[in-house]
């Protein structure tokens, strides 16, 4: 049975993940996950992943590992400590330090708080993602800013034109008189 927690981060089916660098406080989490085997270094092929970091130097590190692990639309969550966490400082937050996923051709798409210390930060590989609907400008990648202007341009071009309440009202006079 999966548990909420892991609900909220995709873990679906799954029957082997990775989980790198967790504290002790989130061994019950996995310890409610029997079926599962937890693989604790990159091996193999990483179709899920949880990565704990709190430097910019392990973010870096481990992303690269993980990128070259993954293929095709992998569940891919680097947890890091919240802003507020009175037992943890983070070198990067939720808007900075991902140069090394962007420059692989991923991008944010979904946060989830874990517990009252720890945030996660899903990344998908730019063409699995169906809508980037952020402003172009928060893109991490090349594809992704590409991406986002297109869904932007796409949007805007299929919105129909709304008169203004000025025009609307000289449009009725016109009729009337």
């Amino acid at each position: 049975m999966v548990t909420p927690l892991f609900k909220k981060l995709n873990l679906g089916n799954q029957t082997r993940i990775h989980v790198l660098q967790a504290p002790d406080s989130f061994e019950p989490a996995l310890a409610a996950l029997p079926a599962v085997q937890v693989a604790r270094r990159v091996t193999g092929s990483v179709e899920f992943a949880l990565a704990f970091v709190i430097t910019q130097a392990e973010l870096d590190t481990l992303s690269q590992k993980l990128i070259q692990a993954t293929t095709g639309d992998a569940t891919l969550w680097f947890v890091y400590p919240k802003q507020s966490s009175k037992k943890y400082r983070c070198e990067f937050h939720r808007d900075s330090g991902w140069h090394v996923l962007g420059a692989a051709g991923f991008e944010p798409v979904r946060m989830v708080a874990i517990d009252e210390d720890w945030s996660a930060l899903r990344f998908r590989r730019t063409e699995y993602v169906k809508n980037m609907t952020r402003n172009p400008a928060g893109a991490i990648s090349a594809a992704g800013k590409k991406k986002a202007r297109a869904t932007r341009q796409s949007a805007q071009s299929a919105k129909p034109a709304t008169p203004s309440p000025a025009s609307a009202k000289r449009r009725k006079r016109k009729s009337a008189g």
